[in-house]
């Protein structure tokens, strides 16, 4: 990637980073997109690791008000869809708009510098590409806060972003710390 060749970098190709992505290729505007998993999704993709998404999670708001613009979820989706449905649209929003064949798939971004009215983006192999904007789509509750709680636990504990499926404390006693995204 040359300084001339690249207008703008998306970095991330989960719903966000579609949707600009969607939006740069209808006004014919330059762009390149990195994805350090192998598949569109971002925190939706339960594959994609380090991600919070669980079995059972769902839409908190409704199908009507969250889908892409132009781009509406399925009638027969619930008015609450779960995961692995938003994930599935997802992907058909993405092939919908051929947005594919733009992402580096398993090109994760160390480093983002200014560099004079350019970007120098590091990806984790070491290769250096320049752009002249950069969309940073890479969500904010991928690294989980565990916070120093004074006192001793003999227990399991375990951060909500390991959670996948209640089968795991079938038969235990559970205390839950928190109630909304944990982040750094």
């Amino acid at each position: 990637m040359t300084s001339s060749d690249t207008r703008v970098a998306i970095i991330g190709a989960g719903p966000a980073g579609l949707a600009a992505a969607r939006h740069l290729a209808m006004r014919n505007i330059p762009y390149a997109q990195f994805e350090r998993h192998s598949g569109v999704g971002g925190i939706w993709d339960i594959e994609n690791p380090g991600t919070p998404m669980y079995e059972s999670a769902h839409f908190i708001s409704s199908k009507s008000r969250s889908g892409y613009y132009g781009f509406p979820m399925p009638d027969v989706f619930p008015d609450y869809p779960g995961q692995r449905l938003i994930l599935g649209y997802t992907n058909a929003f993405a092939d919908a708009y051929g947005l594919r064949d733009k992402i580096r798939f398993s090109t994760g971004i160390s480093e983002v510098q200014e560099s004079g009215d350019r970007w120098k983006l590091k990806t984790q192999t070491g290769e250096v590409l320049e752009a002249s904007h950069v969309i940073c789509a890479t969500g904010h509750t991928w690294s989980p806060n565990i916070p120093d709680l004074p006192g001793s636990f003999s227990g399991d504990i375990m951060h909500s972003v390991a959670y996948r499926d209640a089968a795991l404390f079938r038969g235990k006693r559970v205390l839950v710390v928190g109630a909304g995204n944990s982040e750094n």
